[in-house]
């Protein structure tokens, strides 16, 4: 009975906390006129991968690298498909401008990717050294992202300013909660799958993998009610950089050694790869993505987790 009030309980939370995160960022963007795209990958790509960070990193630490590194491709492949699904059944998804996103933030997400893929297939197994080049390039991306954003603009000096103020409060207040959801959710999923006899392959690859992704989730999906569409696409992508240099580059360094699974240091990286590039080349056409196309992320889901899942058991 714990877990299954942990986990209802940390999913309500996840679903109320993200809106109120996703307010605070969109009236802050607002105020500041700070580009949409910019506000989804700093704040809600990076701030929802929290989560992931925290899970990965303990799991390193504890010296289970195949749970951290798990996680990290688990939850890459569930944002740019079970969330994206998600966000395009709800409402249509336009893909913002060809040369913001091809040039800057996809790119960006497709050379993370690329990198991590990099590192764990070489030898199949991160060192410090590694894990320091990833966090080094993690840092100098967060430093590319940010040097775009001009200076705040504001509306209305003092008024904006005291609004401002206020929605700042949400946010962490938004953001806290999102954490604490996901991590009360991961905590009772990963309690059901051990009283249900399911294996640890299964709860580091795919369970614990869609609990982290979570807060992307209903972040996206928040996005999408509101119409903030252009923090969705920013929302992903900056969550796959984060998670691939920043989450990647700090498992090596915590924790290096070698990943005791084949598979994934092979084909789920390349899985994961191919996914990157569908998107990045749907983002780099201006393609729209409707109900039908969001149906068919989600069949693309369940299929790459069932090649995920029944390739890492143990």
């Amino acid at each position: 009975m714990e877990h299954y009030t942990a986990f209802l309980g940390g999913l309500i939370g996840l679903v109320f906390f993200a809106d109120q995160f996703v307010k605070g960022a969109s009236i802050i963007a607002k105020i500041y006129r700070v580009s949409p795209l910019i506000v989804g990958v700093v704040v809600l790509g990076f701030g929802t991968s929290l989560p992931e960070s925290l899970v990965s990193i303990t799991a390193a630490y504890a010296g289970d690298l195949e749970i951290g590194a798990g996680n990290i491709i688990g939850s890459n492949v569930a944002n740019l498909t079970l969330v994206m699904a998600s966000a395009a059944i709800l409402k249509e998804i336009t893909m913002p401008n060809f040369d913001d996103v091809l040039r800057k933030e996809g790119i960006l997400t497709f050379v993370a990717t690329a990198a991590l893929a990099w590192v764990l297939w070489t030898n199949g197994s991160i060192s410090r050294l590694e894990g320091t080049f990833l966090l080094g390039a993690g840092m100098l991306t967060m430093f590319f992202i940010l040097r775009n954003v001009s200076t705040p603009d504001l509306v209305d000096s003092e008024e904006a300013e005291n609004k401002a103020s206020r929605e700042v409060v949400r946010i962490i207040f938004g953001l806290s909660g999102t954490v604490a959801g996901a991590y009360f959710t991961v905590k009772g999923a990963d309690g059901l799958a051990k009283s249900w006899g399911i294996s640890g392959g299964f709860v580091g690859y795919l369970l614990i993998a869609i609990g982290t992704s979570l807060p992307e989730l209903v972040t996206t999906a928040a996005c999408a009610k509101r119409g903030e569409t252009e923090m969705i696409i920013g929302n992903l992508f900056g969550s796959n950089i984060f998670n691939c240099l920043l989450v990647g580059g700090l498992m090596g360094i915590v924790g290096p050694g070698a990943i005791n699974e084949p598979n994934l240091t092979g084909r789920a990286l390349i899985l994961m790869l191919v996914v990157t590039a569908v998107m990045l080349v749907l983002a780099a056409l201006g393609k729209s993505l409707n109900k039908r196309d969001g149906y068919a992320l989600l069949l693309l889901y369940i299929a790459t987790a069932t090649f995920i899942g029944i390739n890492s058991v143990a």
